[in-house]
């Protein structure tokens, strides 16, 4: 085992985690225990791409048998703790002067801790437990506004099904032990599965993809995302909306591509369907919402499709474009959600309607929004276009060089990206076209920041640096393989 020094963010969230509560009981200053939540992401953030990315050639080691730090747990671990930064310095605004602000940065710690865990996870056990240490510091950030009726009511819907889905996870996971003797990921893709159709492993497939989907809202497992989306605080949605779902992403990969690989068979089609699905059923059911948050709920709904969509290919170019596209996707989601919170702030509301005259109010977050809701079409030259591009064009790949049928999930992909456009034209239409109404309060400082930040992103990194991006993201995948 190397020096544990890789390790420093966690042990640096679970001491800060650990540390937060007495420092508010010696001092009851709310906003210092905010402040320094902010400063132990910020600083797990800076050390996990000094330690990995700005010292050359890294190497990848094993810590006590149960977490390994390599290039896909790195990459995933960064993007995680810049998503939790997001949401912190976004959160010490929004929540003013609430009571137990102290508890909701800890809840913030502890389910960033819960990500990095399952990113780095090399058995089924250690993933669970990261994904259920997750999941349980999000059901209390959910329903954290114990006054307001639909936090509480987002809280109790998320909660219930997500105890379900964790049941169903579980069971999954006991029956692959069943049927390997091992839960160490690398042991089962090693396990030799035959030729024949195997009843007991396909079930316990069906209960992985039930117990994992709810996590990246597949259909028919998404039910939750709307009402918990519009219910919860919005910087606690924007969490949920691109860190939870990226480790829901990152738990598939590692069972699926790593663990199940030899037995492709077995779920290829499966997943094929749930993807063309779940990327159809999201657009749908967008078009008609009103509420900006049930929007961009369906929004990620559709989006799971478009990523999922890779998973039948297992090829190191389609499950790189959907590393790629998932953290892309967590920059322009979070980035939408971030604007949502602003606007809600300034007591605009969280209807579509919200928006009308935005681009008079605030330029930078109206055109921040705009790039992010075009940057999730697909639309060049943002940075959504380069990973979707990349994404469809791994499983085109596929499909011409013999599995033809492949090529529905690039048609469906394409078609679904095209409706999507006319929902969130809508928002842009009020954003651009109709005169604002009504009294705001000014926007807070911090958001216009992390705005101005998603807007470079989107707008100059990404699509300067897409191949340097895109060789990162072939890599991890190619370690999943």
């Amino acid at each position: 085992m190397a020096g544990v020094e890789l390790l420093f963010p966690e042990f640096l969230l679970a001491t800060t985690a650990l540390l937060l509560p007495g420092t508010y009981l010696l001092h009851r200053n709310a906003q210092l225990c905010g402040r320094l939540a902010v400063a132990t992401l910020a600083v797990a953030l800076g050390a996990t791409w000094l330690q990995w990315f700005g010292s050359g050639a890294a190497v990848p080691a094993t810590y006590f048998g149960h977490l390994e730090i390599n290039l896909f747990s790195q990459l995933f671990k960064f993007a995680f703790l810049a998503i939790a930064l997001g949401s912190g310095i976004v959160s010490l605004a929004y929540l003013g002067d609430l009571p137990h602000r102290p508890e909701f940065f800890t809840l913030l710690l502890t389910a960033t801790l819960g990500m990095l865990i399952v990113a780095s996870a090399t058995d089924l056990l250690t993933l669970f437990i990261g994904i259920e240490l997750a999941a349980f510091s999000s059901y209390a950030l959910v329903a954290f506004q114990k006054h307001d009726d639909g936090s509480t009511e987002a809280g109790a819907k998320y909660l219930l099904i997500g105890a379900f889905s964790s049941a169903l996870t579980l069971y999954g996971i006991s029956l692959l032990y069943g049927l390997t003797g091992t839960l160490e990921i690398a042991a089962i893709a090693a396990n030799d599965w035959g030729a024949s159709f195997s009843g007991v492993l396909f079930v316990a497939i069906l209960f992985i993809i039930g117990g994992l989907g709810f996590k990246v809202a597949a259909v028919p497992f998404h039910a939750w995302a709307p009402d918990v989306y519009q219910g919860a605080p919005t910087p606690v949605t924007a969490f949920l909306a691109a860190g939870s779902k990226a480790m829901g992403f990152v738990a598939l990969l590692r069972i699926f591509v790593t663990a199940l690989g030899p037995a492709l068979a077995e779920w290829q089609m499966l997943l094929a369907i749930i993807a063309v699905l779940t990327m159809t059923v999201g657009n749908l059911a967008a078009l008609r919402q009103q509420d900006i948050g049930r929007m961009l709920a369906y929004s990620s709904v559709a989006q799971a499709g478009y990523i999922l969509a890779a998973f039948p290919v297992m090829t190191e170019l389609a499950l790189g474009g959907a590393i790629f596209h998932i953290l892309v996707h967590a920059v322009m989601k979070g980035g939408a959600f971030v604007i949502v919170a602003a606007v809600g702030m300034a007591g605009l509301g969280y209807t579509v309607e919200s928006y009308r005259g935005l681009a008079q109010r605030s330029p930078l977050l109206a055109l921040t929004l705009t790039v992010c809701l075009l940057a999730l079409v697909g639309i060049p030259p943002f940075g959504g276009f380069f990973s979707k591009f990349w994404l469809f064009y791994g499983i085109f790949q596929a499909a011409m060089a013999g599995q033809q049928w492949l090529l529905w999930l690039v048609i469906a992909g394409v078609l679904n990206s095209a409706l999507s456009l006319f929902y969130y034209l809508r928002v842009i239409r009020n954003i651009y076209t109709e005169d604002s109404q009504g009294e705001a309060r000014p926007f807070g400082g911090h958001t216009r920041y992390i705005a101005l930040a998603v807007l470079l992103l989107l707008t100059l990194l990404i699509p300067l640096q897409y191949d340097s991006i895109l060789m990162l993201c072939r890599e991890a995948a190619a370690s999943l393989l």
